[in-house]
C-alpha cells in the first residue's frame, strides 16, 4: 500500500498530494511517500504516529504492539521535518515569513518548551 503525506494530510493518490502541496506553496521535499507492504509496517507505521516509543518509559505499549521494525524509508524524522517550532512569544509574520522561506508548518512552543529544547540540544552530542 502507497500513501502520500503533505503537512497533516493524507492522499491515496500523489496527483491530489502534489495539487494540496501547491496550493499551500510548499516545496516538493513536503510530499512523503509512504510504502507500507507488510500487517507489521502498518503496525509500527501507526504506533509511531501515536509516539509510542519502545524505549519510552513513561508510556505504557499495550502487549502486542509492534514497535518494530520501522516501515522501509520511513523514519520518525519524516514527521517533524514538516514543521518549524516557533515559540509563543515570536511575532507571528516574523514566524510566517520564516516557516514559507524553509517550506514548512509552524508548530507553536512555550516558552519553557523553548528553552528546554536549546538546552538539550546544546548538550547533546554533535551539536
Amino acid at each position: 500500500m502507497i500513501v502520500y503525506n503533505v503537512g497533516r494530510g493524507w492522499f491515496p493518490m500523489k496527483n491530489d498530494a502534489d495539487a494540496h502541496r501547491r496550493q499551500l506553496g510548499l516545496k516538493p521535499a513536503a510530499l512523503a511517500t509512504i510504502r507500507i507492504d507488510t500487517r507489521e509496517e502498518l503496525a509500527a507505521f501507526l504506533n509511531a504516529l501515536m509516539g509510542l516509543k519502545g524505549d519510552a518509559p513513561e508510556v505504557e505499549v499495550p502487549a502486542g504492539a509492534v514497535l518494530e521494525p520501522q516501515p522501509q524509508g520511513v523514519e520518525p524524522e519524516v514527521i517533524e521535518r514538516n514543521y518549524i517550532e516557533v515559540p509563543d512569544f515570536v511575532p507571528m509574520f516574523l514566524a510566517q515569513q520564516r516557516a514559507k522561506q524553509a517550506g514548512k508548518e509552524i508548530r507553536w512552543v512555550s516558552e519553557e518548551e523553548w528553552k528546554a529544547s536549546l538546552a538539550s540540544s546544546a548538550t547533546s552530542p554533535g551539536s
